[in-house]
């Protein structure tokens, strides 16, 4: 699991606005979080055509909304979309700010995370290293948002095997948030990044504990019906499979199934994964 929570999380505007622009993207996020996917396209829509129809150099309303934008279109799946907004967003801020500045380093991370999406992980790391510069020498190594970074790194190092360096990342983030105010559901992220790690490794008691450990840190930050308790449902599911604990995956799969339903509609690309895991537990 990427940092995707926290880079979501992580987009917002950075001056208050009241301009029709800064209304469409909030009133994209809102239909998002809503679940009415269709409507959050036509407020991006109307946001990127006031945007492209703005003259003038680019100022910090329209580096913000771009990546705010791209944070909302990554979540809804759209790749290339979310990259090419990203990429705006930097080159934007970069004719604004410092090399140093740390709203550049927001719209880097957030590119670095489609790249990983993509497999493209040497380009990836080397945003991410940016980044991680940047907030580093900003905000100081025992920031939540330098965690963010590691942690990132440290599923990218889990996605190319190298499994020391993975936990070495992942560890240094967990601790990180785990002691800062408000940054607990941020370590449920960590969690299942190690609890994957020591599943590939082959410790299906590690990986269990800490599945357990995220899901009830997930369900305490946003209530029992969030999809990012599904997400660890999921995960967990898989857990129980390769262990051949057949009627704990389809519980898991069961709740997994009905959580995403309910918050995020039976298309969602997640939901239909989950019903797809769950159809081929059932089928005789």
């Amino acid at each position: 699991m990427r940092n995707y929570l926290a880079a979501f999380l992580a987009c917002g505007f950075l001056f208050a606005d009241t301009g029709r622009i800064a209304e469409a993207v909030r009133e994209a996020g809102d239909y998002y979080r809503q679940g009415k996917h269709a409507e959050a396209e036509k407020a991006t829509a109307e946001a990127l055509s006031l945007i492209d129809g703005r003259r003038g150099s680019p100022d910090f309303e329209v580096a913000d909304c771009l990546n705010t934008l791209g944070a909302l279109v990554y979540s809804l799946g759209d790749l290339e979309r979310a990259g090419q907004l990203f990429q705006r967003s930097r080159q934007a801020y970069q004719a604004l700010v410092a090399p140093d500045d740390p709203r550049l380093a927001v719209t880097l991370y957030n590119l670095a995370g489609v790249l990983v999406e993509k497999g493209r992980y040497p380009q990836a790391v080397a945003l991410y290293r940016n980044a991680l510069e940047i907030r580093e020498k900003t905000l100081g190594a025992g920031s939540p948002l330098v965690a963010e970074v590691w942690n990132d790194l440290g599923f990218v190092s889990l996605r190319k095997g190298n499994f020391k360096e993975a936990e070495t990342w992942l560890e240094k983030a967990l601790a990180v948030w785990e002691k800062s105010a408000g940054s607990q559901a941020y370590a449920a992220v960590a969690m299942n990044n190690l609890a994957l790690l020591r599943k590939l490794e082959g410790s299906s008691d590690k990986a269990e504990n800490l599945y357990k450990q995220a899901l009830a840190i997930e369900e305490k930050a946003f209530g029992r019906e969030h999809p990012e308790v599904a997400t660890t449902l999921m995960s967990l599911a898989a857990l129980y499979r390769t262990q051949a604990k057949r009627e704990q995956a389809v519980a898991m799969y069961k709740s997994a199934v009905a959580l995403l339903e309910k918050t995020v509609g039976e298309q969602d690309p997640l939901a239909i994964e989950a019903r797809e895991q769950l159809s081929g537990l059932m089928a005789p």
